[in-house]
């Protein structure tokens, strides 16, 4: 390893004492420095554990305010425990130095003792600071020059005794003393006493924020004066210290082992240009973690404009519909600018600022509190470096995106730019949610080419210039409490957008938003029984002040470990035939995603003990049997390894919390407060309002995908002609049931083989069916066994009763084809019928959602004849021609339902 062209400056002598004083005035020096209890050389830039009274009174009480994560603690203890550790600061500052020597004092960790470059007379005890003054002059007598810490080995020696210490990146100071005097180049020197140690040094980056709004381009005469976030002046970071310390935090970023550096560099390499390249990495590191929390530079809305719109594949795009519609480009031009008006967001910080502090109110109104998976998130924050971060949440209320985006910002990390439907661009809350960082996009743009590569062009801008995105998967709420089938067109313009080299890297953050309850659920079940959505309207606003009256329990967010499009694409075969395989590869890529929040969906308190009351249609139940019922389904979901609710951990308890909850919203009665009714027996039992089943239903469906291997195996044991049967009857029953209910749920990806014999090896643990063979994997059902297989199987029931109900309409069609609206409205009405004359137990059954998701598997199955509209007609649905279909799935209908 080359040292350099310069020769090495003198070394510090280990007993510089030694040296007699060579006037009356050294020796009175020398005697008052022993006298104080100081040694021959100290240096102005190390700090005593004790500090001066102006440091320990004045900023210490606002030091103590700033958040420091635990994860960074460890950190640095498990870094101060292999070796030195050297924090890095980018920009020259007493006070950022004088925080971290205080603040990780007192948290137990290494704490930076002593400064490069940095002269702290001013934070000095009275008695140190005299040592300073006479050790230098007794310096100075000695050997006619001051003291150096870079020459006499001062830094070698607390780098030897693993001391902490720090120095600066960037700063007019330190740049001249390198650039004059290589040799006193802290990095470079630090490189010197690391080849002669055995144990690592570590330089670790790491700075304070104060403030997490992005850059501007173009800096406020505000900023001219005193400095930006970046960099403020000293009396922007006083004030800073001052005002803002309760919401600032630490950030560490990635650092670098010296040891390992130098064992991996070229050997020919000299020392000044490796410290120099680890100089701009460390800027590097931190400039990353920074952008982390403030996002890009904040453009203008006209100057994202420009860039989307004079983007070279929009305008040939533009040039061809000109071409072809003959109509003039300037008109072209002219409705593609309308349309980025219309779509695109306009970011304010007074807006975003606004926003948060109105989220932060209404949730601590709202709700008890909200589980935040910071274990999760912490893996998002880490992806984020390494690319454009895409946030696909459920979507189950207009909460989920104002929630979501608060706790992002709270959380120190950049907000994302949200799609959002341009129903709800109205006035006021259009330009409020524009202005923090909304985009509004139309529902259904087919046919629209020109509107739909804007919105793809802008989608791509965004993403070139560095902004994390959220769309929600699922296209609008789940009114049925589950995941909704994915719709892929947003996800297939970031794809084409990364085709399109609009970033290294995109990685999707599949994202759980639940609640114990949810405010619009009475809207849900107008919209379940037929009723027509309403339009988001200022009324509407008006009206929800009503939601402020009580509280929904808790909210849960969870994170899924981000996926890599890199990762994904490069595992993929190459499209051989154009839009159509790319097409295909966003529809796996949807329900990988989608699969993947199911994974991490939590379960809650509620939502079990509403699925244990829906288990049996009867009008009441035993709480003795109910209590077994949840703890059958509890042990199931324990078995499966599922998220859940921390009150889950005490059962009993939850279950009784939430059984008050079901009274109060009168869900359910208790027998004995039952007008005119008294428990003779003692038994204890509920009673549940048929008119809320619709209502339970909903909650149900939070976790039933959690059940499905359990509920469609348990269907097929209980569908078969005795209490015997084999693996491979279940397996095809069960592959049967999967594929017929297809776009009703997100089914796992794990093979149907392994999930029934898992499932079958469940029962067999808990005495529910006896193997009779191994070999050939034969069954016989136990005594015990049938009541808790009903438990399961009744969960998909009222499922069956539906898909029941559009098949016995089919006889509606027999005259002539219906449209769509027409067909559904029958169904409703003859399953109200149906459900009058008890053929259809369940209430929850008359759901439309489900109807048209029956209807559609019919018409994929060729039980109805359905044909595309011609023009602007409507959808039409007939009898099929063949009756053979349509046989052989009733007959499958009626075995499932044990009719």
């Amino acid at each position: 390893m080359s040292t350099d062209l310069e020769k090495p400056g003198p070394e510090r002598s280990d007993a510089p004492e030694t040296d007699k004083p060579r006037t009356w005035m050294g020796r009175i020096l020398s005697r008052l420095a022993g006298w104080l209890g100081g040694h021959d050389f100290h240096y102005a830039g190390y700090l005593p554990s004790r500090p001066g009274f102006l440091l320990r009174y004045t900023l210490d009480p606002f030091f103590s305010r700033v958040t420091v994560h635990p994860r960074y603690l460890e950190q640095l203890r498990d870094l101060a425990s292999q070796g030195a550790v050297v924090y890095t600061l980018k920009y020259r500052s007493h006070l950022d130095f004088l925080f971290f020597n205080r603040r990780y004092q007192k948290l137990g960790v290494v704490a930076p003792e002593v400064a490069f470059d940095l002269n702290l007379w001013m934070w000095q005890p009275l008695s140190h600071l005299v040592q300073i003054i006479s050790a230098a002059v007794n310096y100075f007598t000695r050997r006619r020059s001051w003291p150096n810490p870079f020459q006499d080995g001062y830094f070698q020696q607390t780098i030897k005794e693993k001391r902490g210490s720090l120095l600066f990146l960037v700063d007019q100071v330190g740049f001249r003393q390198r650039f004059l005097k290589p040799r006193e180049d802290p990095i470079r020197h630090l490189l010197e006493i690391q080849l002669e140690l055995d144990f690592p040094i570590f330089l670790v980056p790491q700075m304070v924020m104060y403030e997490k709004a992005p850059f501007r381009e173009n800096k406020s005469l505000w900023q001219l004066f005193f400095g930006d976030s970046e960099n403020p002046g000293r009396l922007r970071k006083l004030g800073l210290c001052l005002l803002r310390a309760k919401s600032a935090v630490v950030e560490v970023a990635e650092p670098i082992n010296l040891k390992e550096f130098l064992a991996t560099a070229p050997t020919d390499g000299r020392l000044r240009d490796l410290a120099q390249q680890i100089r701009r990495e460390l800027i590097q590191r931190l400039d990353v973690q920074r952008r982390v929390i403030t996002g890009p530079v904040m453009k203008s809305r006209e100057e994202v404009m420009e860039l989307t719109l004079t983007d070279p594949a929009l305008t040939r795009v533009m040039e061809h519909l000109a071409e072809t519609k003959k109509k003039k480009l300037y008109k072209i031009k002219k409705t593609a600018q309308d349309y980025f008006w219309e779509m695109s967001a306009d970011p304010h910080v007074f807006y975003i600022n606004t926003m948060h502090r109105l989220i932060n109110w209404l949730s601590r109104h709202l709700f008890e509190g909200i589980a935040f998976d910071t274990q999760g998130f912490e893996k998002v924050r880490q992806a984020s470096q390494r690319g454009c971060l895409i946030f696909v949440p459920c979507h189950k209320s207009h909460l989920d995106y104002l929630i979501l985006n608060y706790l992002i910002f709270q959380h120190h990390m950049q907000s994302p730019r949200i799609a959002a439907g341009k129903n709800l661009s109205f006035w006021p809350l259009g330009p409020i949610f524009r202005g923090s960082g909304v985009f509004f996009i139309r529902r259904r743009f087919l046919g629209g080419k020109l509107y739909a590569e804007v919105l793809h062009t802008y989608i791509k801008t965004m993403i070139k210039t560095g902004y994390n995105l959220e769309f929600f998967i699922e296209g609008g709420r789940s009114r049925t409490g589950k995941l909704v089938l994915p719709k892929v067109g947003l996800l297939n313009m970031v794809l084409r957008a990364y085709d399109e080299g609009a970033a290294p890297d995109i990685l999707f953050v599949p994202t759980f938003i639940g609640y114990d309850q949810v405010l619009e659920e009475k809207a849900y079940l107008q919209e379940l029984e037929g009723g027509k959505k309403e339009d988001e309207t200022v009324g509407q606003l008006v009206n929800a002040r009503k939601f402020l009256k009580k509280r929904y329990g808790r909210a849960y967010i969870q994170f899924s470990e981000p996926l890599s499009l890199k990762d994904y694409m490069a595992g993929l075969p190459l499209p051989e035939s154009g839009d159509l395989q790319a097409r295909q590869h966003g529809q796996e890529l949807s329900y990988r995603i989608i699969q993947a929040i199911n994974q991490i969906s939590v379960v809650t308190p509620f939502s079990l003990v509403c699925a244990a009351l829906l288990t049996y249609p009867r009008k009441g139940v035993y709480r003795r049997e109910l209590l077994q019922i949840i703890q059958v389904l509890y042990d199931y979901l324990q078995a499966q390894g599922v998220p859940e609710a921390d009150s889950l951990g005490d059962l009993t308890q939850a279950v009784e919390d939430n059984l008050a909850v079901c009274e109060s919203r009168k869900l359910v009665t208790p027998i004995e407060k039952e007008e005119g009714l008294t428990d003779e027996l003692g038994l204890g039992g509920y009673s549940i309002d048929e008119t809320k089943r619709p209502l339970l239903e909903y909650y149900k469906n939070n976790i039933l995908h959690f059940f499905l291997p359990a509920a469609m195996v348990s269907l097929s044991i209980l569908a078969r002609q005795g209490f015997e049967f084999n693996r491979d009857q279940i397996l095809e029953d069960y592959g049967f049931l999967r594929d017929f209910f297809r776009n009703e749920f997100i089914f796992s990806d794990q093979d149907p083989e392994t999930q029934v014999t898992e499932t079958l090896k469940y029962f067999t643990s808990r005495g529910v069916v006896i193997n009779l063979d191994s070999h050939e994997a034969s069954y016989t059902l136990s005594a015990s066994g049938l009541k808790e297989l009903a438990y399961f199987a009744n969960l998909l029931f009222n499922y069956l009763e539906s898909y029941w109900i559009v098949f016995r309409s089919i006889k509606f069609l027999q005259k002539k084809p219906r449209s769509e609206k027409e067909f559904l409205k029958r169904i409703q009405s003859i399953g109200a019928k149906l459900h009058k004359l008890g053929e259809v137990e369940r209430a929850e059954a008359l759901s439309e959602a489900t109807f048209q998701n029956a209807v559609k598997i019919f018409g994929e199955k060729g039980i109805v004849l359905k044909k595309a509209p011609e023009g602007k007609g409507a959808t039409t649905f007939s009898r099929p021609a063949d009756e053979d279909a349509k046989e052989y799935y009733g007959r499958q209908l009626a075995r499932f339902l044990r009719r």
